[in-house]
C-alpha cells in the first residue's frame, strides 16, 4: 500500500502552511529521509522527507498552495501500487467530513466510477446544503460563490473544485455572481458585500505581499475583491520580464486513471456509448507549475539612474513586521556591562580537545547560555511576559540563540533565525554546545522544525561574532529582555590594590579579554536597579567560570 507523505507532528496547530517548492516530481525514485519538498510557516522553513524507499506516485499541492496541518502532500510506494486509490487530500472541514476508515479500494477493473464502501465515499452534506467536496467548498467561499448556484459533476451530483472553478470563469465578467436562489439580498448583507469589495482574499493578499505587489495600483478603477492569484503572478511576470503577460489560470490537466479516483472526479461531456477503458498507466502527475521567481525583476518605472529594486523576502518581510511591532509596542531601555572573559577562555582551552573528540564544537555562546539561566533564577523577572493584567514570570527556561544566515552576494540582504534551546536549565555545558552547534547548522540549512522556533523564554544574540562591539538588540514580542553580546577584545584594564578610584602606587595597567553586554530590557516589567541586577548575576557567573 502506498506510504502517505504528511507534514510533521509539529505541523499541528501551527496555521498557513505553505508550499514552498518541489525538489522532486511524480515518477522519481526516493529513498526513505531523501528531501521531497520544502514548505514554509510564518516562522521557518523546513523539507519534508521521504517516509519510505519506493516512486512518487502523485503530488497532490502545487508550489504555493496552502495546505492544512493533515493534508496528505504525496504518495510514495511501488509503481504497481498506482492502482490503488487512496485520499489525495486530508480533510479540511471535519464538520462535513466524517471518515470512518482510511482503508483504501482498488479500482473497478472497467475504470468505471462505482459508489465506495461506508465510510469512504463522500460525506453526506447537513440538511439544506449541497453536496460539495471540502476542497470545493474552500474555493467557492474564497471566490464568494453560492454553492446551490453549481451543478455538481461528482458522485451523487457532488459539487467538486472543477465545478466551481468553471462556475467562476463562466461569470467572471458578469459584474456580480447571482444571489443564492435568485432572491436580492437584504440591505444588511449588500452592505456587508460593499464593504467587503475592496478587500482582497487571503490567498491574493498574500502572494501580493510575497512578491511586493501594490494591489491598488493593480486593481485600478475595479474592487480588491476581484483581483486572483493570476492577476498578481501575471504582474509578477510583467515586472520581471519588462512587458505586459498574462498568467492563464491554472486548470489541473486531465488526469490519470488512477487519479480520477483519487482525487476528485471530473466533469466530462456526454458520450453516446463508454469506450473500453486502457489498463492503467504508469502514474503521470504534471509537475506543479512553479510560481515565477522574484530574484531578478525588471527596473521598476520610478527609479533613478543607479537604483536596484529588490523584493522582500518572505524572511525579510517577517522580521520587520515583528521588530516593527516590538520597537513600537514595548518600551526598550539597554544597560552596558564589560565582562573579563579571562576564566571562560581559559576553561575552553583546557576543555576544547575533549569536547572535540566527541563531535562537539565549544564556543563561548554555551557559557554565554549556561550564565543567563544563573542570572535568571536569580532574577526571575528577566524571564517573564508582560500582559495587561500581570506578568507571568516562568519557571522554565527556553533560550533563544539568534543565527545571521549567509547575505546574498549580490544585494548584501541577509537574514536572522532565532532557534530555542527548550529546557536548557536541564542541560550540561557540553549538551548545551551540542545544541548550539546543532540548531546553527539546521537553521543555516533551512531544517528546522517548527517546534524550534516557538516558545522562548529569553533570547541572546552574539552579534560579536562578526566583529560588533556595541549593538541595541530588540525584544522579541513576548520576553521581557534580550543579551547582546559583543565582540571580545584586548583592552586595557587598571587593577587597583587599594581603593579604586584613589590614586594608589600599587596601580597597574594589565590587557584582558573583555566583551561588552547589551541587555535590552521591557521598561513596563524591568527598572535599571532589577535590568542591573540581572547583568551582574551574568557577569558574576562567566568572571568566576571554575
Amino acid at each position: 500500500m502506498a506510504t502517505e507523505v504528511k507534514l510533521p507532528d509539529e505541523a499541528q496547530g501551527v496555521e498557513n502552511i505553505t508550499v514552498n517548492r518541489w525538489l522532486v516530481k511524480a515518477g522519481d525514485t526516493v529513498k526513505s529521509g531523501d528531501p521531497l519538498l520544502e514548505v514554509a510557516t510564518e516562522k521557518v522553513d523546513t523539507q519534508i522527507q521521504s517516509p519510505a524507499d519506493g516512486v512518487v506516485l502523485q503530488i497532490n499541492f502545487g508550489e504555493g498552495d496552502l495546505v492544512p496541518p493533515n493534508a496528505i502532500l504525496a504518495l510514495v510506494g511501488l509503481p504497481d501500487e498506482a492502482k490503488v486509490a487512496v485520499p489525495a487530500r486530508a480533510p479540511e472541514e471535519p464538520e462535513h467530513t466524517e471518515v470512518k476508515d482510511a482503508r483504501v479500494a482498488p479500482l473497478p477493473s472497467d475504470g468505471s466510477e462505482k459508489p465506495q464502501p461506508d465510510g469512504q465515499g463522500p460525506a453526506p452534506a447537513a440538511e439544506g446544503e449541497p453536496k460539495a467536496t471540502p476542497v470545493a467548498r474552500r474555493v467557492a467561499e474564497q471566490e464568494g460563490i453560492p454553492l446551490n448556484e453549481v451543478k455538481g459533476s461528482g458522485l451523487g451530483g457532488q459539487v467538486t473544485k472543477e465545478d466551481v472553478l468553471q462556475y467562476a470563469e463562466q461569470h467572471k465578467h458578469a459584474g456580480e455572481a447571482p444571489s443564492p436562489g435568485g432572491e436580492e439580498p437584504s440591505p444588511a448583507a449588500a452592505e456587508q458585500d460593499e464593504e467587503l469589495k475592496d478587500i482582497a482574499s487571503l490567498p491574493v493578499g498574500r502572494l501580493a505581499a510575497e512578491y511586493s505587489i501594490n494591489l491598488r495600483q493593480l486593481a485600478g478603477d475595479r474592487p480588491l475583491r476581484s483581483l486572483t492569484v493570476e492577476d498578481v503572478l501575471s504582474a509578477v511576470e510583467s515586472r520581471r520580464s519588462g512587458k505586459p503577460v498574462k498568467v492563464q489560470p491554472r486548470r489541473p490537466a486531465q488526469p490519470a486513471p488512477v487519479q480520477q479516483a483519487a482525487q476528485e472526479p471530473t466533469r466530462q461531456a456526454p458520450a453516446p456509448a463508454p469506450a473500453p477503458t486502457p489498463a492503467a498507466p504508469q502514474p503521470q502527475v504534471a509537475p506543479p507549475a512553479r510560481q515565477p521567481q522574484a530574484a531578478a525583476p525588471a527596473p521598476r518605472a520610478d527609479l533613478q539612474p543607479g537604483e536596484e529594486f529588490v523584493p522582500h523576502t518572505r524572511m525579510r518581510s517577517l522580521i520587520a513586521r515583528n521588530t516593527v511591532q516590538a520597537a513600537f509596542s514595548i518600551p526598550h531601555v539597554t544597560t552596558w556591562w564589560d565582562v573579563n572573559m579571562s576564566a571562560v577562555l581559559e576553561h575552553r582551552r583546557a576543555n576544547k580537545s575533549e569536547f572535540a573528540i566527541g563531535g562537539v564544537n565549544l564556543t563561548v555562546t554555551a557559557y554565554l547560555v549556561q550564565a543567563v539561566i544563573t542570572a535568571l533564577k536569580a532574577v526571575p523577572a528577566a524571564n517573564s511576559t508582560w500582559t495587561d493584567e500581570g506578568v507571568i514570570i516562568k519557571r522554565y527556561y527556553n533560550i533563544g540563540v539568534a543565527v545571521a544566515l549567509p547575505a546574498d552576494p549580490k544585494s548584501g540582504l541577509g537574514g536572522l533565525i532565532v532557534p530555542i534551546i527548550k529546557n536548557a536549565d536541564n542541560l550540561s555545558l557540553v549538551g548545551v554546545a551540542r545544541a548550539v552547534n546543532d540548531l546553527a547548522q539546521r537553521a543555516r540549512a533551512s531544517n528546522l522544525k517548527a517546534d524550534e522556533l516557538q516558545g522562548g523564554t529569553f533570547t541572546i544574540t552574539n552579534y560579536g561574532t562578526s566583529g560588533s562591539r556595541f549593538q541595541t538588540p530588540v525584544i522579541a514580542g513576548n520576553e521581557a529582555g534580550i543579551l547582546g553580546v559583543g565582540a571580545i577584545e584586548k583592552r586595557a584594564v587598571v587593577l587597583s590594590n587599594g581603593h579604586p578610584l584613589d590614586p594608589n602606587v600599587g596601580d597597574s595597567l594589565v590587557f584582558l579579554p573583555v566583551l561588552t553586554l547589551g541587555f535590552s530590557y521591557d521598561h513596563r516589567i524591568l527598572d535599571g536597579a532589577t535590568a542591573d541586577g540581572f547583568c551582574a548575576k551574568v557577569k558574576e557567573a562567566l568572571e568566576g567560570w571554575k
